[in-house]
């Protein structure tokens, strides 16, 4: 049976929906506030991966729902206070009714201020009824929003992507085409944010209207915002509201940039951020005090600070300026196309799916590799107190799955104590421009294990030698 929203009775059941939504409210909040919480952890983790793997659009997208999903607990758990104090309140209201003043026995000013500016008791209940209902409305319209900022990347970045099937055709074409589709979609995305902090500027005038009606259309299918424009339209309605929505974001990061400035300073001249060097010893670059899953390798790691095997494990993680490096020394690794970078490739597809196999151009990827470690030793350097040391790199993942290279150094002739790894090589300056430095310092204490036993075994040998050549 069809409901009549123009009739008394849906309209009066509208009307005590809304007297009792404020159940609902809270058990979606504690829900939301619950996944939200669960899940940040997870996409965390894939941002930190993102980070160190240089997925530069990975990066910008997961940031982006990290502070959105951070804005929304903090919206939600506004709410969930906001509504405890309002349930409080009608509670108390039962009790004791409205504010008397008179029996307050204020003098004259400051009860004429109050019941200016306090009012009835039932005023505040309504004004808190009014906030609770707006700020819920405001963290889904919030989440509409979310799905539509990655709805807008996604349908650029695949079109960007498909577009790159025309280059087999014409390059000249294909560059045409593919700088007219960013040039246009950029503009037009510029318009619509303009228009939404505007509250609907581009709409009130005529010429506007004419240009940004056929964007509004083709962007109201690709954002999906005909599924809930009737939300947004009633809440933009409402001044204050309106603005609460427009500058959330803005205040969010006003107020986070401001804040982290904020904090108790120990030191004058020890400081606890800094990065692994010759004084300070970061747990990033020992694979032992990775404790937690968000824990990535800064650049290389060993296995401990103490080395108790007369060997020691490098792995350093890879980045592309590594890569660039490379051809820079060796032309000849340079393909005939650089697929790097975000877009569709068959053997990403091959390796998603498990099944499918793809018949592509047969390249022998293992001596490419060889000739492409080789190029790596060279222009990488290990040392261990200024020494130069014999490595071969391998390829690998570690425990985190960060992909690199590994090598292992021998200890055998090392003598016991303190001692500093550097990994010399290749230091970008700038894109293309690459520089011989030291790339980092990782300190750690070389104590083998049964090296006490193996020196009291070795003293009891010349003792026993010593004496046998006096009686001789």
């Amino acid at each position: 049976m069809k409901n009549d929203y123009r009739s008394k009775k849906f309209k009066k059941l509208l009307d005590n929906l809304q007297q009792e939504s404020w159940q609902l409210e809270l058990i979606i909040s504690g829900f939301a506030i619950y996944g939200l919480i669960t899940s940040y952890g997870s996409i965390e983790l894939e941002y930190f991966k993102s980070i160190q793997k240089e997925y530069i659009l990975n990066n910008f997208l997961l940031s982006t729902l990290l502070t959105s999903i951070l804005i929304l607990i903090i919206v939600l758990l506004t709410h969930v206070v906001i509504r405890g104090l309002w349930i409080g309140a009608i509670g108390l209201r039962y009790v004791s009714g409205d504010i008397d003043y008179r029996n307050l026995n204020y003098s004259k000013k400051f009860s004429d201020f109050l019941k200016e500016k306090v009012g009835s008791f039932d005023h505040y209940i309504s004004r808190l009824e009014n906030i609770c209902s707006t700020l819920f409305a405001l963290a889904f319209l919030m989440i509409f929003y979310l799905i539509s900022f990655f709805m807008v990347i996604g349908v650029m970045a695949v079109t960007i992507s498909y577009l790159e099937i025309i280059k087999s055709i014409s390059e000249t074409f294909y560059e045409y085409t593919n700088g007219s589709f960013i040039f246009i979609y950029v503009f037009s995305i510029l318009l619509l944010l303009i228009d939404f902090l505007g509250a609907g500027i581009l709409k009130k005038y005529k010429w506007t209207s004419i240009i940004y009606y056929p964007i509004y259309r083709v962007f109201s299918y690709i954002t999906l915002s005909f599924l809930y424009r009737p939300l947004v339209y009633n809440f933009l309605d409402q001044k204050k509201a309106r603005w609460i929505g427009i500058l959330i974001v803005p205040v969010y990061f006003i107020v986070s940039f401001f804040s982290s400035g904020f904090g108790t300073l120990r030191s004058n001249y020890l400081d606890h951020e800094q990065s692994t060097s010759q004084q300070f010893t970061g747990k990033e670059n020992y694979e032992d005090q990775l404790l937690e899953d968000t824990d990535m390798v800064n650049f290389a790691s060993i296995p401990s600070k103490i080395i108790e095997k007369s060997y020691l494990p490098i792995f350093i993680s890879y980045t592309n300026y590594m890569e660039d490096a490379v051809f820079k020394n060796d032309s000849t690794l340079l393909p005939e196309e650089d697929e790097r970078g975000f877009g569709f490739h068959l053997s990403n597809m091959q390796s998603a799916s498990g099944l499918v196999s793809f018949q592509v151009t047969p390249v022998d990827h293992l001596g490419i590799q060889s000739e492409y470690l080789k190029v790596f030793d060279s222009i990488f350097e290990l040392q261990i107190d200024s020494k130069k040391q014999v490595y071969n790199f391998n390829l690998t993942k570690n425990k985190q799955e960060q992909f690199g290279f590994e090598t292992i150094l021998d200890l055998e002739k090392l003598p016991r104590g303190k001692h500093f790894l550097r990994i010399i090589g290749p230091d970008e300056k700038e894109k293309g421009v690459f520089e011989r430095d030291t790339l980092i310092t990782i300190p750690f204490w070389y104590f083998p294990e049964n090296s006490s036993s193996q020196n009291a075994q070795n003293t009891i040998i010349l003792k026993d030698t010593v004496t046998t050549n006096l009686y001789k």
